[in-house]
């Protein structure tokens, strides 16, 4: 099984033009409008250039990306977990 770590937290407009991509793709996916002030997570799985997005203003559950990640043969690491879990429960309040 492969490892996601977080890379970073950051607004839409600040993601490297590199990642842009997979941010724009999973945004079509989710038919949403992205707001280039809207905060995402930005999730590598180790030894790969694939990157996943997670939109922090309607987040998933933890528990629901993990299983997300489990789909694709991935889990996702426990510091980066433990990162991420303040920000995903900070978007539940908005």
């Amino acid at each position: 099984m492969h490892v996601a770590r977080l890379l970073a937290v950051t607004e839409v407009r600040s993601v490297p033009p590199d990642i842009r991509p997979f941010v724009d793709f999973r945004a079509a996916i989710e038919e949403r409008e992205l707001d280039e002030d809207e905060k995402v997570a930005i999730l590598v799985i180790e030894t790969t250039s694939s990157y996943i997005p997670v939109f922090i203003k309607d987040p998933i559950s933890l528990e629901e990306l993990e299983r997300k990640l489990a789909d694709q043969d991935a889990q996702l690491a426990a510091d980066s977990r433990d990162a991420l879990a303040p920000h995903l429960s900070q978007g539940l309040r908005q």
